[in-house]
């Protein structure tokens, strides 16, 4: 069976013939709702996949604003004994209703989060602190692994969003735990700062990890936040009984969802990103239009996670999720829990604030799980490897993060050797060069971004080749001679102060 994907138009293919398994699966009775949905599909030409995923997002902003008024703040109890029943119920409607999403998404694929999920509890109940980060870590690895690849032999080629979307916020969550657990084992001598804040001292209790777990504004696009932060929600010390509301930031938040909505469906629908992998299209086409249809292609696909993203970000706020203190002026701050800086994105002056800016909370859970676990030698290649395991086994998503890694280092030496010498001081900054300096810096980052983020979105190794062989592989050839060239020929400037603190 073929199905028009939502993006490049490529189309899935199963490459091995069914199942065992597949009569048993086929024969389970369809939900009740999948009538309405399958008739909303049609009428409005949306798949069913996308229109039940994007309903729980939408009706889980409401949800939030009941959330926060029917449960009790366990911050403003008394006794210690009304705190933990305030807490323990907070718990318990977080779990019921992120479960109540994942059966409206995903139907009966919902045994794969339990599953893997209660198998992961069970081996923090039972590994040692020392050791409980390696199982936990390859048990969450391993079972997102095989999800890829079952998804690739069943659908290769799908942009169909199935039960691995929520696995993947599953994964980065037992992770989180588990290495908050294995840093209580370790001397504090030994970890930083923000590892003592965030160590675990003791597993959790079953409502604490499944609340956790299967937190109903975290469970479809994330950000999978860290368990402190979610913690500090639950019990209010977060807001610490402060009144702030929520309201205005997640207005601006679902206006910001809509405008995404809009540059992905409305403006994004005339540039398909799939006609990059096309080499009847290339040929036709001018070498400059290429870069500009790769500019604008690619920038509206990026709106498709933005879109998801920040409505997730608004329910989180809706429920007092993401309060991060306030302003100077007293204005209360709703960003605690982001998972996009568009600005650091789609403006960025170098290539560290574009992958600092784009999915963050991903971003924290490769820097506190991998980046900061390893060598520093290895730890951009290890977090980038990481990375696109983590995503799965298509040939282009290898070639984006692997090449992104060489991208990534490349603008380190670029920014420690020749920085100093266009912008030598904070006066500087405010000067001609430096506004031409970051406005180059920002031109190249982007179009290296819009290059490297082809083969992700085509997938495939042939359709990524198409517009890297187009190009002669120019640009990775470019950042090699610099990587290896600018810091022979330039010495770094810098202080060793200014080096140490990098």
């Amino acid at each position: 069976e073929l199905e028009e994907s939502t993006m490049g138009g490529t189309e899935a293919v199963r490459l091995l013939p069914p199942m065992p398994w597949d009569p048993y699966v086929e024969g389970l009775p369809d939900m009740p709702w999948e009538g309405a949905i399958q008739s909303l599909a049609d009428q409005t030409g949306f798949a069913t996949d996308q229109l039940r995923y994007t309903s729980c997002l939408l009706v889980a902003i409401p949800i939030g604003f009941i959330f926060r008024a029917v449960t009790t703040d366990p911050y403003s109890r008394k006794t210690e004994g009304e705190r933990a029943a305030a807490v323990a119920s907070r718990h318990t409607l977080s779990m019921v209703v992120g479960l109540s999403f994942m059966v409206f998404a995903f139907g009966y694929e919902i045994a794969h989060a339990l599953f893997s999920s209660t198998v992961a509890f069970l081996l923090m109940k039972v590994v040692p602190g020392k050791h409980v980060h390696i199982w936990v870590s390859i048990w969450a690895m391993g079972y997102m692994s095989l999800s890829h690849i079952y998804r690739q032999i069943v659908a290769y080629g799908s942009w169909t969003i199935d039960f691995t979307t929520p696995q993947l916020l599953l994964t980065q969550k037992m992770m989180n735990i588990a290495f908050a657990l294995h840093d209580s084992s370790r001397k504090d001598a030994d970890l930083n700062d923000e590892q003592r804040k965030r160590k675990i001292n003791k597993p959790l209790t079953f409502t604490e990890y499944y609340g956790y777990i299967f937190c109903m504004h975290t469970l479809l696009a994330g950000p999978s936040a860290d368990y402190t932060e979610y913690i500090m929600w639950i019990d209010g010390s977060k807001l610490a009984g402060q009144q702030h509301s929520p309201l205005m930031a997640v207005l601006k938040k679902i206006l910001c969802a809509a405008f995404c909505l809009f540059m992905f469906i409305g403006l994004g629908a005339s540039w398909d990103v799939g006609a990059l992998g096309q080499q009847d299209w290339i040929s036709k086409h001018a070498w400059w239009w290429v870069i500009i249809y790769n500019q604008v292609a690619l920038c509206m696909g990026r709106h498709r996670y933005y879109f998801a993203w920040v409505l997730s970000d608004a329910a989180c706020n809706a429920a007092g999720f993401g309060f991060n203190g306030v302003t100077a002026s007293g204005a209360a701050k709703w960003d605690a829990v982001l998972n996009i800086r568009y600005l650091d994105v789609e403006a960025a002056t170098n290539f560290r604030a574009a992958m600092t800016g784009w999915n963050i909370a991903t971003s924290n859970w490769l820097r506190r799980c991998v980046y900061e676990r390893v060598p520093s030698a290895y730890a951009t290649f290890a977090s980038f490897t990481m990375s696109a395991i983590w995503h799965g086994f298509y040939p282009g998503y290898y070639l984006t993060f692997l090449s992104s890694a060489l991208f990534n280092e490349t603008a380190k030496v670029l920014r420690r050797h020749i920085r100093p010498r266009v912008i030598p001081s904070k006066d500087a900054e405010k000067g001609p060069v430096a506004f031409l300096y970051h406005f180059a810096s920002t031109c190249v980052t982007m179009m290296s971004l819009n290059y490297l983020g082809h083969p992700f979105n085509v997938q495939s190794l042939d359709k990524a080749m198409v517009l890297w062989s187009y190009w002669k592989m120019a640009p990775h050839v470019i950042a090699i001679v610099l990587f290896l060239v600018v810091p022979a020929f330039l010495p770094n400037k810098r202080p060793a102060s200014a080096k140490k603190t990098n």
